[in-house]
């Protein structure tokens, strides 16, 4: 069901990207009104602090799954999520994403499934900071990142 679940996830997206040029600007929550604001708008109120390499918000929490924007600085280290399941897709930067002993180029567009318990890990190569939607699958609670010695 789980795996069936991401396909599906998978499909839609690739769907809806299809459909249009692309995405010009993404609606996200802010902070309660009812109302969005741009992913612009959205990372200047969030931004990296000075010296953080990684910072990942939540936008959205249901039952079973829930939503983050991920912002990596340099580099994300090498690491597994033991109990949960994640869809990535690449908004902004270029990068190296390591999974399992795979090196693949991602860059905007980019839809990255990563199953539980597949060591990976992401290397900007950009001067700005690379951004990615996240879906963890379950609800992510924080706790679920172990480093992995190379």
């Amino acid at each position: 069901m789980r795996r069936s679940s991401i396909g599906i996830f998978l499909a839609l997206v690739l769907a809806a990207g299809c459909a249009t040029a692309g995405p010009q600007w993404v609606t996200f929550p802010d902070g309660g009104s009812g109302k969005g604001t741009t992913l612009e708008v959205w990372l200047k109120k969030h931004p990296l602090a000075a010296g953080q390499e990684i910072r990942l918000d939540e936008i959205s929490r249901g039952d079973s799954s829930s939503a983050h924007i991920v912002q990596v600085r340099k580099e994300e280290p090498l690491h597994i999520h033991q109990n949960h399941d994640a869809v990535v897709v690449i908004l902004r930067g270029r990068g190296i994403l390591t999974l399992a002993k795979r090196r693949l180029e991602v860059k905007p567009g980019a839809i990255l499934s990563i199953p539980r318990g597949v060591p990976h890990s992401f290397l900007n190569q950009g001067p700005d900071p690379a951004i990615a939607f996240a879906v963890f699958l379950p609800a992510f609670d924080g706790k679920d990142r172990i480093l992995v010695k190379e």
